[in-house]
């Protein structure tokens, strides 16, 4: 079909053609295309494009889409529509004449670019929207900067590319032209600087409940300190104080009688259906004024039931997996277009909830399939299973357990080859133990419980086959991972064969009773959780389940197999758990010790005196610790680092420890280290590993951590690399050699995640980080607090505040790293001398990386980040930056709320302590504190907000014996009482401190 502007002013009208011919001649048109009857566009335009598509069945029946809430209400074929015809039949504008109107990031700025003062009147914004704008353009002799290029592109337009001393625009025009100043280096009103924005602002809304209904409204201060209104999709705000100009796209949300409602400082009622369905489009650009009132919207997140239909032969599978939420709303997982089901929906089951999309879940169920073997074939839904020994090992192995977990439905033909086969799996039997060795035997059953000779399946096996017929037509079958189970069982325990029984180390009884578990079907036994109960009631009021869970599971395994590995997800409690089990083993003359790293020799030493004061624990570290050397049989808990124990190993050796735990043990993931060669030396009655990170690297790993807690239990390291490390290191993964390893380190292994554990946990876990400072920030601190004290003791009145501001600031620097101070001969130091809180942090955020987390890191000072930055280059975790010089924060926010987006994100607290929707990240971290607790709590909603379905951790790192100790308890005098603004950047925080404040910090 052939369209021209004869026939579009016949469909569309004079009015429409004449609006849409004034949209495409200003090259706003970037894209038009036509495909047949359809004809897609774009039209740049507000901070994001305008997507038009027009469809035409007749000249007398034409379906238009325009986002534009005025269209859509009359149903007209509009302007815009009109602007993308004559784009398909003209051309569309250039891509650099897109910038025009809309920002498209960073550009390169022509040398020759036409550079402008803008003269708006003195009254501004004074008359509009509906009025009229005059101003004047004055020519500006400086440098071009990307601000300029929208005006000048808007004037090449619009004036021939010449500066047109007087401008005279109305209405929508001055509206359009006010959004080419955007970033804009020189506008003024009257004598006044006038700063335009079209990103990276949101509205202070006011939000309340009421019954099943939602009300919203602009907050009363944005009208208070200057004014607001709304046209064409744009909300438009104007800050008197700080001469500030914004416009907002909400075309997403409400209709244009509302907003209109709104803009006139109205509250309008929605239905919580139609808030609901938009809240992803509010939280683009809603600050809400209170934040909680949306935590109390009746929403959870759903837990679908998973349906799987199969279909097909031997030789190929066909599958459809659904996920059903609830009657009637079922996606069918892998099709496209699955999410036209509009969430979150209405729970049938409770009055008055609603269920929100669990998109995890889904991903799971997929991955499970993918796992199998399975692939997603076009875009209708299904998914294939390919080649005979495949599908065999799914219907015998996979299938089974797909079938404890989801609704499974087999049709025609493969419902009869299914109920033919036969499966046939390994019978362990632990027969007996003595004093050091198990006794053990094996054989066959089918799944009915009948036993098979153990001869005829070891002929099968051994003839290349897993499948045979047998005399009544059945097809005996078995799978990959069971048949070379036996073998592996075998290989790892190394057995001697004596009158028909197999003879292993009496340290395989828990691996033989694993394997025996798996093929009968049963968990796991539960630990008895009566020890809890001696002990003290401060430990037992603060316990979580899975911690309880955790305590029984460890203490069993330190009493039954003398070795454990606690590998729980970080921020869930390894350091409790692990004194309760101290606690409830201490023997008296038998000390335990705890080796960790140094910057945690602290936080190990307060942890004990919190939560087990009984305990005599003593610190060994420094060159005072070998005092204590001859009396180490007094204390109950000896606590050192790993630099340390190789040089102290012959006096620890000495005698027999009771238990010997290595937190963030994954530092001896190098077997050949002094640290780890020096540990496994060490004698214990039980030998424990912390790790959130059990696997860091590769699984050789766990080959080292092993090597420590059950020497020989994984073979040699030459044997472990040829069985484990080559099929799991790959590309393509063995997921059965990966199986088999898990169950081999599973009887000695727990490990919880939060989202495993959420239901037991806080919304919100924060946790005081302490960092002990190196020689060189103590001696740089007290030199600083040495003289800045003098100094304010000279002093009186104003001139003693500032002094004190001055200190305190620069023994804050000092906290963090000795580089705030300016000092450019100190660069030469390591960095664990310079900043012993950086150190800490790169640790935490490698821990966060390799659990899977997202971190944000918020600092008050930009020239930390800017260090930390650099150290994150150098370490190879990815990033986004946002500081108060940040131009595209948009650009910086939708870097990291992808899916794939950075590690971490520095945020200056500053520039983004409010405003931002971060809830990709389940961590936050305050670098340094502030003194003003509702701060630090604005900015730790970044992530902890509507929207966030997982516990966020909240580190606070704070320096110990420092001013920064001292801002902790400052914080908890002023919780709660806290009015004072953020104060400037070169004294932050500090401006609403009183004097007497002041001077308690440097006492």
């Amino acid at each position: 079909m052939k369209i021209d502007e004869k026939w579009i002013r016949k469909v569309a009208g004079w009015k429409a053609m004449k609006a849409g011919k004034e949209i495409y001649a200003r090259g706003v048109v970037t894209k038009a295309q036509q495909n047949e009857g359809l004809i897609n566009g774009e039209i740049s335009g507000g901070g994001k494009p305008t997507r038009v598509t027009v469809r035409v069945h007749s000249d007398t029946d034409i379906d238009t889409v325009c986002p534009k809430l005025a269209c859509r209400r009359t149903g007209e074929i509009c302007a815009h529509a009109v602007a993308v015809m004559l784009g398909v039949i003209h051309g569309a504008a250039e891509k650099k004449e897109k910038s025009v109107v809309e920002d498209s990031g960073p550009q390169r700025v022509p040398s020759n670019i036409l550079t402008a003062e803008v003269l708006l009147p003195p009254v501004f914004p004074k008359g509009l929207p509906e009025g009229g704008l005059s101003l004047r353009l004055m020519e500006r002799e400086t440098e071009a900067v990307a601000g300029d290029l929208k005006l000048a592109q808007w004037l090449e337009v619009f004036a021939g590319g010449k500066i047109a001393p007087m401008l005279g625009l109305k209405g929508k025009q001055a509206l359009e032209f006010l959004k080419c100043l955007d970033g804009h280096p020189a506008v003024l009103a009257g004598e006044e600087k006038v700063n335009i924005g079209m990103s990276g602002v949101r509205v202070p809304m006011h939000v309340g409940l009421e019954d099943d209904r939602v009300e919203l409204s602009v907050c009363p201060s944005v009208q208070e300190h200057g004014a607001l209104w709304y046209t064409d999709g744009d909300l438009w705000l104007w800050d008197v104080d700080q001469r500030v100009l914004v416009a907002i796209d909400v075309s997403e949300v409400l209709n244009e009688r509302q907003w209109l409602r709104i803009a006139a400082g109205n509250a309008v009622f929605v239905p919580m259906k139609s808030f609901l369905k938009e809240m992803a489009a509010w939280q683009k650009f809603a600050l809400w004024d209170d934040g909680s009132v949306l935590e109390r919207i009746p929403v959870k997140e759903g837990a679908p039931e998973f349906v799987l239909e199969l279909e097909g032969s031997t030789e190929k599978l066909r599958a459809k997996l659904q996920a059903r939420y609830t009657r009637g709303v079922e996606l069918t997982l892998g099709l496209f277009g699955a999410e036209s089901v509009h969430f979150p929906v209405e729970d049938p089951a409770r009055e008055g909830q609603w269920i929100e999309r669990n998109r995890d879940a889904e991903d799971e169920a997929a991955g499970l399939l993918m796992r199998y073997g399975f692939q997603i074939f076009g875009t209708s839904g299904h998914w294939e299973l390919g080649g005979d020994d495949a599908v065999i090992d799914f219907l015998t192995d996979a299938l089974p357990e797909l079938e404890n977990l989801w609704e499974v439905k087999t049709g025609g033909k493969l419902r009869s080859i299914k109920g033919n086969l036969v499966r046939v799996r390994p019978n362990m039997q632990v027969q007996g133990s003595g004093e050091d060795w198990l006794a053990f035997d094996y054989g066959f059953q089918t799944d009915g419980g009948k036993d098979i000779p153990r001869e005829a399946i070891q002929k099968m096996l051994a003839s290349g086959r897993r499948t045979a017929t047998t005399k009544n037509g059945k097809q005996v079958v078995m799978s990959k991972f069971d048949a070379e189970m036996v073998e592996t069982v075998l290989r790892d325990t190394d057995p001697r064969q004596e009158g028909g029984k197999f003879y292993v180390a009496k340290n395989q009884g828990a691996y033989l009773r694993r394997i025996r578990d798996y093929y009968q079907g049963e968990s796991a036994a539960v630990p008895d959780r009566k020890v809890l109960d001696r002990l003290s009631k401060r430990i037992t009021s603060a316990l979580r389940g899975y911690q309880e869970e955790g305590i029984a599971w460890l203490y069993e395994r330190c009493e039954r197999e003398n070795a454990a590995l606690l590998a729980d997800d970080m921020g869930l409690g390894k350091t409790l758990q692990t004194l309760s089990v101290l606690q409830l083993r201490q023997v008296a003359g038998k000390p335990s010790l705890v080796v960790c790293p140094t910057s945690l020799l602290g936080n190990w030493a307060d942890e004990a005196e919190k939560w087990t004061a009984d305990l005599k624990v003593q610190v060994m570290h420094g060159p005072q610790r070998k005092e204590h050397f001859a009396k180490l049989a007094q204390y109950d808990l000896i606590i050192t680092s790993y630099a340390l124990v190789a040089r102290d190993l012959s006096e620890y050796q000495s005698f027999e420890l009771n238990m010997l735990v290595l937190d963030e043990a994954s530092i001896i993931r190098n077997p050949d280290t002094q640290s780890a060669k020096a540990l496994r030396k060490l004698t214990a009655s039980a030998r424990v590993a912390l790790s959130g990170t059990p696997v860091e690297n590769a699984v050789r790993d766990l080959w080292s951590l092993y090597a420590f807690l059950l020497p020989g239990y994984l073979g040699s390291r030459e044997d472990f690399k040829n069985r484990y490390e080559v099929a799991l290191s790959g590309a393509q993964i063995d997921a059965n050699v990966l199986r088999r390893l898990r169950m081999r380190v599973e009887p000695f292994m727990i490990r919880r995640t939060k989202s495993e554990v959420a239901k037991d946990l806080p919304k919100k876990l924060e946790q005081v980080v302490w960092c002990e400072p190196s020689q060189l920030q103590k001696k740089a601190y007290e030199e600083i607090l040495r003289q800045g004290v003098s100094k304010v003791d000279e002093l009186d009145g104003g001139r003693a505040r500032m002094q004190m501001l001055t200190v305190l600031l620069r023994l804050r620097q000092a906290s963090c790293d000795l580089r705030l101070l300016g000092n450019e001969q100190i660069n030469e130091n390591t960095l664990a001398e310079l900043s012993a809180k950086l150190e800490m942090l790169l640790d935490l955020l490698k821990e966060a990386k390799r659990g899977g987390h997202r971190v944000l890191v918020f600092s008050q000072f930009t020239k930390m980040l800017g260090i930390i930055r650099e150290t994150l280059e150098q370490e190879e975790l990815s990033y986004s930056y946002l500081d108060g010089s940040t131009r595209d924060r948009a650009g910086e926010v939708r870097k990291f709320q992808d899916a794939n987006g950075p590690d971490v994100f520095l945020i200056s607290l500053k520039a983004g302590g409010y405003g931002l929707n971060l809830t990709a990240a389940d961590m936050v971290v305050h670098f340094d504190p502030w003194w003003n607790p509702a701060v630090e709590a604005q900015a730790t909603d970044r992530a902890y907000r509507i929207g966030q379905t997982k516990p966020v951790s909240v580190y606070k790192l704070i320096t110990r014996g420092t001013v920064e100790e001292k801002i902790l308890k400052l914080q908890e005098k002023k919780r709660g009482l806290i009015g004072a603004a953020i104060g400037d950047e070169s004294q932050p925080m500090m401006s609403g401190l009183s004097e007497a404040d002041m001077r308690d910090l440097l006492t």
